[in-house]
């Protein structure tokens, strides 16, 4: 399909049907074709991001990444976005290869809270995405401060609760974020949006920074004024 959006998902499956829907929930659309056209290419099988990150001798994600984006370029995407923080760690590099531009949806977030001119953050993500540094360094180029709440909880909702389909209790995320001040939280990796989005019993407030709207809202800008 020409000029179509790409989605290079799968990082996880639940975010990418996260991203997907609020795409079509933000679209003004009185019919169908009023809707954008949509590649979702889901490569549940990616080698996992944050594993090689923290420990490069794990299985590097970056051929499957690039084979993937060159799939979706190939099938006629005008351009990509991968709804994956960590995965922003190997943005440039694909850009390298891609003659479509690919989206940072970390530089889609920090862009935004330099226009919201926040001047500190708390910033919630894998491991892989802190050691990497992917929100920080932009950040502090900005003197946004960044705070850091206890990983180990952070890392336990992910993947012990989100990622599994399992309800985060609300007393391990009420722990995590206490006493944490700061203008702004980033929901760092796609898993957590999906909190902000779908969960029924933790409520986040606008405070709570979603980079899959900020993403959503920048692709149908690009998108609805070309009227494509």
């Amino acid at each position: 399909m020409k000029n179509s959006l790409g989605i290079l998902g799968g990082l996880g499956p639940y975010a990418s049907a996260y991203f997907y829907t609020l795409i079509t929930q933000k679209t003004k659309a009185e019919k169908d074709q009023d809707h954008l056209n949509i590649i979702l290419l889901s490569h549940a099988s990616t080698p996992d991001r944050t594993n090689y990150i923290l420990d490069n001798s794990n299985e590097n994600p970056f051929n499957s990444l690039l084979e993937d984006c060159k799939t979706l370029e190939k099938l006629g995407c005008k351009m990509i976005t991968i709804p994956c923080n960590t995965a922003s760690y190997f943005h440039d590099e694909l850009q390298k290869h891609i003659n479509i531009p690919i989206s940072n949806l970390v530089k889609t977030t920090t862009d935004y809270i330099k226009y919201k001119n926040y001047k500190s953050a708390v910033i919630m993500g894998t491991e892989g995405t802190i050691k990497a540094g992917l929100y920080q360094k932009r950040l502090e180029k900005e003197n946004i401060k960044c705070i850091f709440p206890n990983q180990e909880n952070i890392t336990k909702i992910i993947y012990n609760y989100i990622k599994k389909g399992i309800p985060v209790p609300e007393d391990l995320w009420n722990d995590t974020v206490k006493n944490l001040n700061a203008d702004c939280f980033i929901l760092g990796c796609t898993e957590l949006s999906i909190l902000k989005g779908n969960n029924e019993t933790i409520k986040l407030n606008d405070k709570f920074i979603d980079p899959l709207e900020i993403e959503a809202k920048k692709i149908l800008n690009i998108y609805q004024k070309e009227r494509l």
